[in-house]
């Protein structure tokens, strides 16, 4: 039996994504070509710089999208900006959804799949912006050890995603995560990493690849939300 309600069906998890208008590259969340299920997106007016401080006007903003998607039959939501994090608790609590507001929330599991041993490494878009209270929100405590990098050094990646380029150059996209991943595992303990930064999703492959350490995104945790809703039956 199919109960109506709704004024579509079949796109149970939910993507926000602010209103600008940058490149997308498969493997991020903004380009539904990422998933291999169908999403459903909430336009959030704002942009991430709202986030690096937070107010709440944009907390509202962030509330109201995740009910906005509870109306309109969606399950589950994930957010496309990694300092979303900033609002996991109000988003999934007041939003009334399942909600994964960024890579942020999976930390406490990567330190815990690790043995607690070593550190969780965290590719940042701008280690300056990447506050304490971002990763608090999410469950991150002074026992979760852990080490950051920043992408705000490397040029195709400050050209496009800091300051707004047009255009990206997905090889020269590459060469700049692999180039802050290398800084981030030379001579350190990192034993996982985690991508704050949704725009790098895209490449989570190439760093384990070459780094051999498991890699967790945004994308992760929308597969996550998906299996927890769809789980295979047996018999």
């Amino acid at each position: 039996m199919i109960k109506g309600g709704h004024s579509f069906y079949g796109q149970e998890i939910g993507v926000l994504v602010f209103s600008q208008n940058s490149p997308r590259a498969l493997g991020d969340p903004g380009h539904a070509g990422t998933f291999d299920f169908q999403v459903h997106y909430e336009i959030v007016d704002g942009k991430f710089s709202d986030l690096i401080n937070g107010s709440d006007e944009i907390k509202q903003k962030l509330v109201n999208a995740v009910r906005n998607l509870k109306e309109k039959g969606v399950k589950a939501v994930v957010g496309d900006c990694g300092l979303m994090s900033l609002y996991q608790q109000e988003m999934a609590a007041e939003g009334g959804l399942m909600t994964i507001s960024s890579s942020l929330v999976l930390l406490p599991l990567a330190w815990q799949l690790i043995g607690k041993n070593g550190s969780v490494g965290i590719l940042t878009g701008h280690s300056e912006l990447l506050k304490e209270s971002h990763l608090r929100a999410c469950g991150y405590d002074d026992s979760i050890k852990i080490k950051i990098q920043g992408m705000q050094d490397e040029p195709h990646f400050s050209e496009v995603v800091i300051h707004g380029g047009s255009e990206l150059d997905v090889n020269r996209m590459r060469a700049d995560v692999l180039s802050a991943v290398e800084k981030l595992t030379a001579n350190s303990d990192v034993r996982a990493l985690v991508i704050e930064c949704s725009n790098l999703g895209t490449f989570s492959a190439d760093i384990y690849e070459r780094f051999g350490i498991p890699v967790f995104d945004i994308v992760t945790g929308a597969k996550l939300l998906r299996y927890s809703l769809n789980p295979p039956r047996y018999y």
